[in-house]
């Protein structure tokens, strides 16, 4: 029998989107673990598994108690992989198996899908790429470690998560896309996450 050819990797939102909804379409009765969703993405670039996590954070699914939390974890370990230049994201069991009703998830996919088209037409191109490679990429990486250990207590305050998570939704565009003025758009959101967290102190 011929070996199943690994899924093409996304290279935009709308196409990180459709591969969140290949997970549902093959989901295990009834949800969707993490692993499904890596499985969907593709298992050798880090970019889709560096934009899922804030891109829940900013959707309706991150209304759901207790799954930012799990998202920043997630972040936090695909970011420390970067900097210590492993060459394909790897979860641990317990993380991997987290999951969700394929029902929720397929409902706040399908939410954003208008604005993601959206952004794929008119925002988004390869572009100042020199922002998402090399150092820049392992800056990118240690900015996602940063916000991914402080977005718990800037969430102390009501709302104030959105920002950290648009960064990281940001980078994760920007490394997907190889979209240099998403890096320099998610390094704004970046400093707006440092100023909420002088706020608290």
């Amino acid at each position: 029998m011929p070996a199943t050819k690994p899924p093409a990797e996304p290279t935009d939102l709308e196409g990180v989107l459709d591969c969140l909804l290949d997970a549902v379409a093959h989901d295990h009765h009834g949800r969707v673990s993490v692993a499904d969703v890596q499985h969907s993405l593709g298992q050798r670039s880090f970019g889709p598994l560096l934009l899922i996590p804030g891109l829940i954070g900013v959707s309706p699914i991150g209304a759901i108690p207790g799954l930012p939390g799990v998202m920043a974890v997630i972040e936090l370990f695909f970011a420390w992989q970067i900097l210590f230049g492993m060459p394909h994201p790897w979860l641990p069991d317990f993380l991997a198996r987290r999951s969700m009703t394929s029902a929720r998830l397929k409902r706040g996919v399908k939410a954003i899908q208008p604005a993601a088209r959206w952004v794929d037409k008119y925002l988004l191109a390869q572009r100042l790429t020199i922002f998402t490679r090399g150092v820049c990429f392992k800056l990118i990486a240690l900015t996602c470690v940063f916000l991914a250990i402080v977005m718990p207590i800037i969430e102390l305050v009501p709302l104030a998560g959105i920002v950290p998570n648009a960064a990281l939704t940001a980078f994760g565009l920007a490394v997907t896309a190889h979209d240099g003025l998403w890096a320099l758009v998610a390094f704004a959101f970046t400093f707006g996450s440092i100023y909420l967290l002088t706020m608290l102190f």
